[in-house]
């Protein structure tokens, strides 16, 4: 159980990240919410984590919450990546998620990262937590996202440091996205201010999610089967690549 009520959450733009500062919030923990910038094509995603904490900022105005923005180095790093969000020469896989179209999103360290930075700002405010939002979809091949790797990061902090206690938590780790959609109508998170799409609103489609990419049709699908209205604006119908494999 955490001992204060202090949080750092890693966010990005999109709907479960939104869900998790959410989850927090109404929970009254106190936030530093973290973003980054690692050199992916999707940074669009960036302006609406902006949008979506502001709007958090004024729902729950009792509590502290405050952003910040990290550069991670980690595209310049990995120059020879076969990853599609971060290599430019990479094509964005299209259609529903299969293991080798998800496979080809993989950013090798993305997470542990992105968590040791939130670890050392959590050490720096006495924060007890630091939160992720990896779900049960990203399980198969996101090694970053099981509870094996969380409970090895926890390992890691109890020994890299002595005296304060800082747990790494990911309490979406067993929810389907379907699941995490349907936690978030019932906290009233503003949907429509995320983004997901990993074309990053690239090819002229300017606020319009692209409808096409494995990112896109996981959140329509989401919002399909738990029932809640879609406020996403789409370029294509994600409706006809739903039985589509990804490629």
């Amino acid at each position: 159980m955490p001992t204060n009520n202090r949080a750092v959450l890693i966010v990005s733009g999109g709907m479960d990240s939104c869900v998790l500062a959410h989850y927090y919030a109404a929970a009254g923990f106190h936030l530093h919410l973290l973003s980054f910038d690692y050199g992916q094509k999707h940074v669009k995603e960036l302006t609406y984590a902006e949008r979506y904490i502001n709007d958090l900022r004024t729902r729950y105005s009792q509590l502290e919450i405050a952003h910040d923005t990290i550069d991670l180095p980690i595209a310049s790093l990995l120059t020879n990546s076969d990853s599609a969000l971060i290599n430019t020469e990479r094509e964005m896989p299209h259609g529903h998620y299969t293991d080798d179209s998800m496979k080809a999103t993989v950013v090798p360290y993305r997470n542990p990262n992105m968590l040791l930075q939130a670890a050392t700002v959590a050490w720096n405010e006495h924060a007890s937590v630091v939160a992720y939002a990896a779900h049960q979809g990203d399980y198969s091949q996101y090694p970053d996202c099981r509870k094996i790797f969380v409970d090895a990061f926890n390992d890691m902090l109890a020994v890299a440091m002595e005296g304060q206690k800082i747990e790494v938590e990911s309490p979406f780790m067993r929810f389907t996205k379907a699941q995490i959609a349907q936690l978030g109508a019932s906290l009233k998170v503003p949907f429509e201010l995320t983004w997901s799409c990993y074309e990053g609103g690239n090819s002229g489609l300017g606020d319009q999610h692209c409808g096409i990419c494995g990112t896109c049709v996981e959140r329509y699908e989401a919002f399909k089967i738990a029932g809640i209205p879609d406020p996403t604006t789409y370029a294509n119908d994600p409706e006809q690549y739903l039985h589509i494999p990804g490629k």
